[in-house]
């Protein structure tokens, strides 16, 4: 009877620790989105200019990015006044990751939310850091591109650890896959002369439904199973379904905008069929025709390398 009590007694405190984060959670977020919109709406500050073609839709529109530049706005002009270089930042954010990923595997959502948003703030500054102060290079960009990459398989990869044997484990791995996909499609077509990121969930959107769903979960989950030892947490699953269907949509519509975009304009599609190469020519009319050397036609044959044939956003 004495355990029983004291168990319940240790549940009601554990329940009451997870509204506690959860209402000051929502106070963080809540309190300054309704002092931005009141800002907006009377003029004091201004929506960002909304992209043209090609710059990629976002899932969360204008107003929600708007807000974040907004809400960190000290932090970074204080980052501006450092002595900190952008690839500090970047490096900074590639280790913010590796203890959310660990938060997420071993199932400490509520601690796993506020790194993730740490990690996504210093990956943030690094960029805005770089472009006020004139330091943006090619070896920047390519840094912050990979580390990129690592935290993501880092975060998706540790939901895959916590959710293991589980048809959700699955989720979580297709939202990884097909981000890399996405990110993939807009590096090889800048490679090929195609620049664009279309497609409803980019990189950040992606971090703010992980991040709304680590901080949910905890309270609700707790809630409805109990203090378990493994809860199974079921708004950071239905999250990571959404997540997988939407990253693989916005991985298929990018390819295809870009395919159509690399597409032979009208003019050339017309013009009749293509010349034929010179090794199908060869064995016709090998009198009249200067063998090319196989190496040339190769290397010619290869598409541009650079620091944009590198995984992007």
């Amino acid at each position: 009877m004495n355990f029983a009590s004291h168990l319940t007694g240790w549940s009601l405190t554990g329940l009451s620790m997870d509204l506690i984060f959860l209402v000051c959670f929502a106070a963080a977020a809540l309190i300054p989105f309704a002092t931005y919109i009141c800002l907006w709406l009377l003029g004091i500050e201004s929506l960002p200019a909304p992209k043209q073609e090609g710059a990629g839709r976002r899932l969360f529109g204008p107003l929600f990015v708007g807000f974040y530049y907004w809400l960190l706005d000290p932090f970074l002009s204080l980052a501006k006044r450092s002595g900190l270089t952008p690839n500090q930042f970047t490096l900074a954010s590639l280790v913010a990751s590796l203890p959310t990923g660990v938060a997420i595997a071993s199932g400490h959502f509520a601690l796993a939310a506020v790194l993730l948003i740490i990690g996504n703030t210093l990956d943030l500054v690094d960029g805005h850091l770089a472009r006020s102060k004139g330091l943006a290079s090619k070896a920047g960009a390519f840094l912050d591109s990979t580390v990129d990459r690592v935290c993501d398989g880092i975060i998706l990869g540790g939901f895959a650890v916590y959710y293991a044997g589980t048809p959700t484990m699955f989720a979580a791995l297709t939202a990884l896959i097909m981000s890399f996909a996405t990110s993939y499609a807009r590096a090889r077509g800048e490679a090929l002369g195609v620049s664009g990121s279309e497609g409803l969930v980019q990189r950040a959107d992606r971090l703010v439904i992980l991040a709304l769903a680590l901080a949910l979960s905890p309270y609700l989950g707790h809630r409805v199973e109990g203090l378990v030892a493994h809860p199974s947490y079921a708004v950071a699953k239905a999250a990571l379904w959404l997540l997988a269907a939407l990253s693989a949509f916005t991985a298929a519509s990018r390819a295809l905008w870009i395919m159509k975009r690399l597409q032979p304009k009208a003019t050339m599609a017309t013009s009749g069929p293509y010349p034929l190469s010179a090794r199908s020519v060869h064995p016709l009319l090998s009198s009249a025709i200067t063998p090319v050397h196989s190496m040339a036609v190769r290397d010619a044959a290869k598409p541009p390398t650079g620091s944009a044939d590198v995984y992007r956003r």
